[in-house]
């Protein structure tokens, strides 16, 4: 099914409203992105995609690798934190708890806590998400040269994922993921019918669920495998004990509201600098409000930009090292931070 089939079949319709909440209901819709090894090895399409789309009480039956629940911990949103469904909806990216409390005494005032929102925490958050933005690419460029230097590469394409380290796969198919055709729709819809992306006519019937959806006709559609990478929704299947788990791709920079209601994303090949573009939107279509280019341009020449800088940014702590993020006096947090831009050239400075 092509794009323009799954535009033409999706009413236009206004989005979803819920219930404050609702977005925790075992009945609420999400998608996940799932990726596996295409079945038939193409030049160019090393992934198979496909957009799973469930609501949050069956995405509970989708349990979490165990070597990857520690570091999910800050984004849990249930106490036990073992499935998917626990991380639903996503919350992006968080900065750290003793900088939150800097920025929100307990004896601040409500109009005091508004104030620091808006002047503080919204301008830190979005900044660390541009940095973790940034890292991500260079996580991805670091691997994609690191696997080069062996047959992992050659293993990859050849879809031997079992022969390749966690990190370095979920950096190549990060990468991949990237370069998804933008013009096409995922390579597989799981349901296959588009009953879940059609409109609801009421949230208080009890027969209708709610949808924290990327819809069909939305712009964000395009992009909608870059964008569910970036809010920590894209997954892969790994197998242990002759159980099924699912792995994170890249923990999440956006939140899911980001995705859905605020951005759509497209990739720029050749550039280095993001751009955010407003869209006209109709009143009764469903679609986010801006468009986001990310700036995903070849790796330079190691005489511009070293494997060794690439690495050290894309591992770069954001408490500690020589690229923090937070600024700390005496382990103290500033209300300043650092390194929200890569200290390298050409490393994209992306944009949100």
């Amino acid at each position: 099914m092509n794009q323009q089939e799954l535009s033409s079949n999706t009413p236009l319709v206004a989005k979803d409203a819920m219930l404050p909440g609702q977005w925790y209901s075992p009945d609420t819709y999400y998608q996940i992105l799932l990726v596996t090894p295409p079945e038939k090895r193409t030049e160019g399409q090393y992934i198979k995609t496909t957009i799973v789309a469930k609501s949050r009480g069956e995405f509970h039956e989708y349990l979490i690798d165990p070597e990857t629940q520690e570091k999910l911990e800050p984004y849990c949103q249930t106490p036990d934190g073992n499935s998917i469904g626990s991380y639903l909806p996503s919350s992006g990216v968080v900065l750290a708890k003793g900088f939150e409390d800097l920025i929100f005494p307990s004896n601040s005032s409500h109009n005091q806590r508004i104030s620091e929102s808006n002047n503080f925490y919204a301008s830190a958050l979005t900044l660390l998400q541009s940095r973790k933005i940034s890292q991500l690419i260079a996580t991805t460029w670091h691997f994609f040269l690191e696997a080069k230097k062996t047959d992992k590469w050659n293993k990859f394409i050849r879809g031997e994922w079992d022969e390749i380290s966690p990190e370095m796969l979920n950096g190549l198919i990060a990468r991949e993921i990237f370069f998804v055709d933008q013009t096409s729709s995922p390579s597989q819809l799981e349901p296959e019918n588009l009953n879940i992306y059609y409109p609801l006519e009421s949230i208080s019937k009890s027969s209708e669920k709610p949808r924290f959806l990327i819809l069909p006709n939305s712009k964000a559609w395009t992009g909608i495998a870059l964008s569910l990478l970036m809010a920590g929704q894209a997954y892969r299947e790994v197998n242990k004990n002759g159980k099924t788990y699912y792995q994170q791709i890249f923990p999440p920079i956006l939140s899911t509201g980001e995705i859905v209601n605020k951005y759509g994303l497209e990739v720029e090949w050749y550039g280095y600098k993001g751009e955010i573009k407003e869209l006209k939107l109709s009143p009764v279509s469903s679609s986010t409000i801006y468009q986001v280019v990310i700036p995903y341009p070849p790796i330079p020449s190691e005489i511009n930009l070293s494997p060794d800088e690439i690495r050290k940014w894309a591992e770069a702590d954001d408490e500690e090292g020589e690229f923090p993020f937070y600024s700390k006096e005496d382990g103290q947090y500033l209300m300043d931070v650092k390194y929200s831009t890569a200290p390298y050239p050409y490393l994209p400075l992306t944009c949100t």
